[in-house]
């Protein structure tokens, strides 16, 4: 299990000042990823990314939110935080800010080979062994337990490969902790 803290992600600014990207993850590597997890921060209106092949989630973790748009193809406000939002990097389209900055989280997976599953978690889990994953602590501690114990507080997270965890669960340690949980497995 590989352990991250947001402020510790390396930064990369996006040309013209439009946003920035933290890169937890590009699994194999980044520049022919089978799936990547990532934060983006987008202060000005711009283009949406362009990925063919890449099914895209994305969550709203602060800001008001914003519009995707790709005439024919999307139309969406992107304002409930927490609640992700899943739709095909294919097309070419438009991020336009609604009042603000925003910051998201992203799960981008190559659509013939990988499914991600984003979910909101507020109790104990089990560890899948056989898929992939990622983690982020939104509010409170917790601990994840097996082989290594490891506790997570508020802006760090885990990832893990099939096979890296061989038994494992993740438990809050206080009231009202909350994270977001990725699943990711092989497309069937």
């Amino acid at each position: 299990m590989k352990c991250f803290d947001y402020t510790e992600l390396p930064r990369e600014q996006w040309v013209g000042g439009i946003g920035e990207v933290r890169d937890i993850v590009c699994w194999p590597n980044a520049d022919d990823f089978a799936w990547r997890a990532c934060f983006t921060s987008i202060h000005k209106n711009g283009v949406l990314g362009h990925f063919p092949g890449i099914d895209r989630s994305i969550v709203l973790l602060k800001g008001k939110g914003l519009r995707l748009t790709s005439p024919g193809f999307l139309e969406h406000e992107l304002v409930q935080k927490i609640a992700p939002f899943h739709f095909s990097g294919n097309t070419p389209g438009n991020a336009e800010l609604l009042d603000g900055s925003v910051q998201c989280f992203n799960i981008m997976t190559r659509n013939s080979e990988w499914v991600s599953e984003i979910s909101f978690v507020t109790d104990e889990r089990k560890l899948p062994t056989s898929h992939s994953g990622v983690l982020y602590v939104l509010k409170g501690r917790w601990e994840i337990t097996g082989t290594n114990n490891v506790q997570l507080a508020f802006g760090q997270g885990a990832w893990w490969l099939p096979d890296d965890i061989r038994e494992g669960a993740i438990k809050p340690l206080v009231t009202d902790s909350q994270l977001l949980w990725v699943d990711l497995h092989p497309a069937e």
